[in-house]
């Protein structure tokens, strides 16, 4: 049940934003380009932690200047 609950935990742009270093614009832009999942709950925008830890592992699987240099050799 605990586990549960913790796939479920709801992050505010803030919060989101220190996690990763940026502004609450920055996620705003993104979230407009569709490059980060989020969603409204109250017409206030929440990412849901469980996606954003998924979303972290798989852009550092795919930094496109490591992809640069691998395919130019």
């Amino acid at each position: 049940m605990e586990k549960d609950l913790e796939s479920l935990r709801l992050l505010t742009l803030s919060e989101a934003a220190e996690l990763l270093h940026v502004s609450t614009r920055t996620l705003q832009r993104m979230i407009r380009r569709n490059d980060l999942p989020a969603f409204k709950v109250g017409g206030q925008w929440r990412v849901r932690e469980s996606q954003l830890a998924q979303w972290i592992h798989f852009r550092e699987g795919s930094d496109p200047a490591a992809e640069k240099e691998s395919s130019s050799m």
